[in-house]
């Protein structure tokens, strides 16, 4: 009760003056397929469906209840990582991310690779979202070198339109003449997609496509510090920084400022550390710029003799504050930009050096209608059983993962288990091993027959 409790102070804290500057269109995922993908080798459907009993915080659109959140569960090499990859995955080929522009470059590929018949065989992804109140489904089947085929579905009143479809192994290309202008007498190379074209030839329902996957971000909680720079960057803008210093004091870490610095560093200071010759040294000396040398400054109260605070005293945040609140500030400004904006925010290893009560705030700005205006949502892995309670989650928004006996990657939704009370203690049943997806550790000591 008390942790609960806490966590409600964190969040009316942080409601009292947290504000939506931007207003988005609906952009929410619904629904997202995958088959042959690294771990996952048959296909595997993910949903962001509310379960009908669901009595929580949800998303009401096209007679849709969607909801905010999603947390996926599993032993280590189960493959959590590898369906928050995916989303990586089918963003970074929808965006062009690796720049193919000719027919001989190669795409991105990870098949299964432990089946002789799918380390050959071409991956496919499918996700249906809604954007500014179009439901669309669009997809992809392609391995390195071809894109076998292609679909993109509309549905704007109740009712599905098959907007273009390819099928290079049939020899079958449609554009809808009427509902998908924009691709009419386009012509694609067999290792591109058909979206990018008709977003270069300025396509508008493209562009719907490409700016939703551009609201899918992916973070890894292992390696929080890249995103150092991003909120680093952020603090300039003085509402994002008055709503980061908020976020971060009401987390309880004693901070009570932050304050960002920046100053040119003569480059010579660092090349003359390298290991080079001294004639390569001198070279880059006498073209290399200054460069710029980045500070973060948390601000704590400094006490006298008596206890009162009489002052404050600055940490350096990378060498003088604890890993978990280096992270918790480089995760503040995705974690906000998103509630402000909308969009699908994926998190792995989400729990990694935060203390449970941080990640449980953290999770819980999703689920706060007062925040959450832009119906943004998280899915994340973590390994928390800390949140593995009703009170946080339904049951639809809790996802197991697991291995087969061929290796291959397996999810279910708490929902689809039967005989689960509302008042059982689904963290302890997790672990105990009743949903699977937990490790069986073999004795190490005992000699194998």
């Amino acid at each position: 009760m008390y942790e609960i409790c806490k966590i409600k102070c964190f969040l009316h804290f942080f409601a009292k003056t947290y504000y939506i500057v931007l207003k988005s269109g609906r952009n929410m995922l619904i629904q997202f397929t995958i088959d042959n993908y690294r771990s996952i080798k048959n296909t595997l459907i993910f949903s962001m469906v509310s379960g009908r009993k669901n009595k929580g915080f949800c998303f009401e659109e096209r007679n849709l209840r969607l909801l905010p959140s999603a947390v996926l569960y599993g032993a280590n090499a189960s493959g959590k990582s590898n369906i928050l990859r995916a989303f990586r995955f089918m963003r970074s080929m929808v965006l062009n991310s690796h720049k193919v522009v000719q027919s001989t470059d190669t795409l991105l590929h990870d098949p299964f690779r432990l089946s002789s018949e799918t380390e050959v065989a071409s991956s496919s992804f499918e996700a249906v979202f809604l954007q500014k109140g179009v439901k669309y489904r669009y997809g992809f089947e392609a391995d390195a070198t071809t894109v076998y085929s292609e679909w993109l579905f509309a549905d704007t009143n109740g009712k599905e339109a098959k907007l273009f479809f390819r099928d290079a192994k049939d020899d079958e290309f449609y554009v809808n003449p009427e509902k998908f202008k924009e691709g009419k007498g386009l012509k694609v190379l067999p290792n591109s997609l058909f979206i990018w074209k008709c977003d270069q030839e300025g396509g508008s329902v493209s562009r719907e496509i490409l700016d939703w996957f551009k609201k899918v971000k992916y973070l890894d909680g292992m390696k929080s510090s890249k995103y150092l720079t991003y909120t680093f960057n952020k603090m300039y803008d003085a509402d994002f920084r008055a709503e980061i210093v908020k976020l971060v004091k009401s987390a309880d870490l004693g901070i009570q400022d932050i304050n960002v610095e920046k100053s040119e560093i003569p480059a010579s200071s660092v090349i003359d550390g390298l290991p080079l010759p001294d004639n390569v040294k001198e070279a880059i000396k006498s073209s290399a710029s200054p460069l710029t040398e980045i500070g973060i400054k948390t601000v704590h109260g400094k006490t006298d003799a008596s206890g009162h605070i009489s002052g404050t005293s600055e940490f350096d945040l990378q060498s003088m504050e604890s890993k978990g609140t280096q992270k918790f500030f480089c995760l503040s400004a995705p974690f906000l930009e998103t509630l402000r904006n909308g969009g699908v925010l994926i998190v792995d290893e989400l729990d990694a050096s935060l203390h449970p009560m941080l990640t449980m705030a953290l999770v819980s700005l999703f689920a706060q209608r007062s925040l959450n205006k832009n119906n943004a949502q998280l899915i994340f892995a973590t390994h928390d059983t800390n949140l593995l309670r009703m009170s946080m989650f339904d049951r639809s928004q809790i996802w197991f993962v697991e291995k087969d006996l061929v290796e291959g990657t397996h999810v279910a939704s708490l929902s689809e288990y039967k005989n689960v009370r509302a008042t059982a203690d689904i963290g302890k049943m997790y672990i105990q091993g009743k949903f699977g997806a937990v490790p069986y550790v073999g004795d190490f000591f005992k000699e194998e027959e």
